[in-house]
């Protein structure tokens, strides 16, 4: 069972302690990358040294996208925010239609932001050999599964391919999935997620008008519900966006 946790998190460990400023973390990240090998470890693979990176959402704040506990997150602004479960999805078919309509809004912000400064500095530590290999929780755009007929189709959260843009040579695990593409939980077929977007928009014309008419006031630019509204982005009590003719 996953419970939601939509409250701050505690603030973070950093080891070492120096590295609580960009100079600071410059240092701390430069001497681990150079430091020898500890003795106390098991000989590495064909003498392979090099480091595993694992990060996360917030690596992808840079390039547009909110994170969910940040100071401009989806939670910290938009407190009764509810995310569907996998649960839901796939055992009910008005949560389908829910989360399609969340998605069909949400993927124009996604779709045009582009890999930051922090994916490239990856990329060029993977090409002096300081990294073999990146593990990703972040935003990579698409991580579903579809059929266009029923909509029954699997979604992740947090998923941009900004990594795998970045440094395509950099071998990359997406653990949360990605967004660029469905997947039918039927037959195994893909989809990019750009085609679904265009066939959403032909069969639910409103939507696409409602969508227009919002990246037109520029409502999309902010988490916040309070600024949302003021450009006519209305919101409903569970945090979802009111979308005409939506469940």
């Amino acid at each position: 069972m996953r419970i939601p946790y939509t409250g701050p998190l505690p603030p973070p460990i950093i080891i070492p302690k120096s590295a609580n400023t960009p100079i600071g973390a410059i240092a701390a990240l430069t001497n681990f990358l150079s430091a020898p090998r500890s003795t106390l470890l098991p000989p590495a693979p064909n003498n392979n040294d090099r480091t595993v990176l694992l990060t996360g959402a917030g690596i992808s704040v840079a390039s547009g996208l909110a994170d969910y506990r940040g100071t401009a997150g989806t939670y910290t602004l938009n407190k009764t925010y509810r995310p569907i479960y996998y649960n839901e999805f796939i055992s009910n078919h008005e949560a389908r239609k829910r989360y399609w309509a969340r998605s069909f809004l949400g993927w124009t912000t996604l779709h045009k932001a582009k890999p930051n400064d922090a994916h490239r500095a990856v990329r060029d530590l993977g090409d002096r050999g300081f990294i073999s290999k990146v593990i990703t929780q972040s935003e990579s755009i698409d991580g579903n599964t579809q059929d266009v007929d029923s909509l029954l189709t699997v979604a992740w959260p947090d998923v941009d391919s900004f990594h795998p843009i970045a440094h395509p040579d950099l071998p990359t695990l997406e653990l949360h999935g990605y967004l660029r593409s469905l997947v039918c939980i039927h037959c195994g077929g893909h989809l990019p997620r750009k085609d679904f977007q265009q066939s959403l928009s032909t069969l639910n014309p409103e939507w696409a008008a409602f969508l227009a008419e919002m990246l037109e006031t520029g409502a999309f630019d902010s988490e916040h519900p309070d600024e949302r509204r003021k450009k006519g982005l209305k919101s409903n009590p569970d945090g979802d966006v009111d979308v005409p003719n939506a469940p």
